[in-house]
């Protein structure tokens, strides 16, 4: 196994200017010996991989990366960028979140390839998301779907799509993500393999247009979503909507929990949902104390 800074060194000694005879040789010669750096770094860049040194990994694939952007090879400078994004991803966010950012920006304006831009526009916002930067998070999640529904891949569109909403949504922005949700179940109705999600997300919709205090609107929608897709009025996602209004209806908070206790008996809550139906119990809670006070 090659020493990694053996490897190094002879990386920089390729890349220094020439000086003397040796200066009289340029272009291809200047190319081919930035070309022999570049290998060096990717084979010490390997390296460091085996040994698990993934910070110095990355830094490596890095420098090959901006040697190949000095030659315009566009396509190889974000290969590379990918592999450092690799290696940083587990040791240094920061640095891998930069790798991939520089990475995407090529693929949509050098190569066209919106495919691969959106796949990684998707990990980007995972990569936001496990560092706490939930507005990054949501804004890459969402361009991730717009690239994905560019390529009309609207499977992998409504995936990013949903990830956006749902954030959004456990942000208190009730409004963005009742139309993401309703975006979603655009491009998912009269789809066979995407349709059994629709409950799913009816009933986030519905939440989240409950979470603005707005019975009448959800009402309307939920009758809506009805008309859409027949087998919504048989689902207990339904049935728990329908409860919820009655609940809202008569100012009832414990008939609201009650419902809400039994739906969580056979399709367990998940910490959206129950977060969603909290903030909705509030304004219940809310309304029958202003009863009480009546």
């Amino acid at each position: 196994m090659s020493d990694p800074s053996s490897l190094i060194q002879q990386a920089e000694k390729l890349t220094k200017p020439q000086s003397g005879f040796f200066s009289m040789f340029s272009g291809s010669s200047s190319s081919y010996r930035l070309e022999e750096a570049t290998d060096l770094y990717v084979q010490a860049a390997n390296q460091y991989r085996l040994k698990k040194d993934f910070e110095r990994a990355g830094q490596q694939f890095v420098k090959a990366a901006d040697l190949q952007k000095s030659l315009s090879n566009h396509n190889d400078v974000a290969n590379h960028l990918i592999e450092a994004y690799k290696c940083y991803k587990g040791v240094n966010v920061q640095g891998a979140i930069e790798a991939l950012s520089q990475a995407i920006h090529i693929f949509l304006t050098q190569n066209g390839q919106f495919r691969r831009a959106a796949n990684f526009t998707l990990d980007l916002g995972e990569l936001y998301e496990s560092n706490g930067d939930v507005p990054n998070a949501i804004s890459s999640y969402e361009k991730a779907g717009d690239y994905f529904d560019t390529d009309h891949a609207e499977a992998l569109s409504n995936k990013a799509y949903l990830k956006c909403a749902d954030l959004s949504a456990l942000q208190g922005d009730y409004k963005r993500a009742v139309e993401l949700y309703e975006k979603i179940i655009k491009n998912s109705l009269g789809n066979n393999l995407t349709k059994w999600n629709l409950k799913d997300y009816f009933l986030k919709t519905l939440l989240c247009v409950l979470c603005q205090d707005d019975l009448i609107e959800a009402q309307k929608k939920c009758e809506n979503f009805s008309t859409e897709e027949p087998t919504w009025s048989t689902t207990r996602e339904y049935k728990l909507i329908q409860d919820i209004f009655d609940a809202m209806d008569q100012g009832d908070v414990q008939a609201f929990s009650d419902r809400v206790f039994e739906y969580d008996q056979f399709s367990k809550l998940d910490k959206l949902k129950t977060q969603l139906l909290l903030k909705i119990k509030g304004s219940v809670d809310k309304d029958d104390d202003e009863m009480d006070l009546l």
